[in-house]
């Protein structure tokens, strides 16, 4: 029987409740073009059929699951997961979503050519998680420069759960108590230490977007917390019209990827333009 290639890779997936998801989830990785050294799915206390699930793939090797009594949280299932984690890269993966074919070997590639980077995203291909319809793919930016830029500015460069980090430049960080907005906390601090960062161009990660996200009930006191982290990584003074702007901006683009409407759609994104113009345009116009 054919073997695929192994690569040095701990994929760490927190899950909490997404057993319908699971499956499909699991099923991506082991489809991947080379696999993990291994997938670690921290179960956050779950109580739905997430063990079911698990118990159907526990015949995979690489498979790792962490299993937490109850529920304790997104950050610490992630620092469980990278306690554990033994590769040489971390890559993250959010259990509701699926990975293309091709997203290791690309990521891990890339890394292996690349020494002098940290940590490397890819563009994601966002669908509807009632029609399974592509919605739109994301447009990062590539360059080191444009990704640490964003951080400074209050926005994330790299999508969380479409990363590969080098475990060795991580040392002592770990996710603190920031909810949502851990990642652009933990990613901010990794640059602010002037690791380099890049995205590919390509999308290779596939991204659920549902009501149920944290993304999708982002309040206004989050937006002011993020900045706040912001402020005191970065050394800036942000203003209460940037954030609202900011607010606004998420706040309508999100509807406008979950709406079904055509016309209710492009309104949304209209709106959202009115906020953050440039950034609208930006992704209008990806090449």
């Amino acid at each position: 029987m054919f073997e695929k290639p192994v690569a040095d890779i701990s994929i760490i997936a927190p899950n909490y409740n997404n057993g319908r998801f699971l499956a499909g989830f699991i099923e991506s990785v082991v489809s991947s073009t080379i696999l993990p050294r291994e997938l670690i799915i921290v179960d956050d206390g779950s109580t739905d059929e997430s063990a079911a699930v698990f118990e159907r793939f526990s015949h995979i090797g690489f498979l790792k699951v962490i299993r937490f009594p109850a529920h304790r949280g997104l950050t610490e299932a992630l620092n469980a997961g990278l306690e554990l984690a033994s590769g040489k890269y971390i890559m993250r993966a959010d259990p509701d979503d699926t990975l293309f074919p091709e997203r290791i070997e690309r990521q891990y590639s890339y890394m292996e050519t690349h020494p002098e980077t940290g940590v490397a995203g890819c563009n994601v291909l966002y669908f509807h998680y009632q029609t399974g319809k592509n919605i739109n793919v994301s447009n990062f930016p590539v360059d080191h420069a444009e990704i640490l830029s964003a951080y400074r500015q209050g926005i994330n460069g790299v999508q969380h759960p479409a990363a590969i980090i080098r475990r060795a430049i991580i040392g002592g960080h770990r996710y603190l108590e920031i909810f949502p907005g851990e990642d652009y906390d933990f990613f901010s601090r990794i640059a602010r230490d002037g690791h380099k960062f890049a995205n590919l161009p390509e999308p290779l990660y596939r991204m659920r977007v549902h009501p149920a996200s944290s993304t999708s009930n982002l309040t206004f006191q989050t937006i002011q917390n993020i900045f706040a982290v912001r402020d005191r990584i970065w050394g800036t003074r942000s203003s209460k019209i940037r954030i609202v702007r900011y607010f606004y901006y998420i706040f309508f683009y999100r509807k406008y990827q979950l709406s079904a409407n055509c016309m209710l759609r492009y309104c949304f994104l209209f709106f959202a333009g009115t906020c953050f113009p440039a950034r609208v345009l930006k992704r209008l116009f990806r090449k």
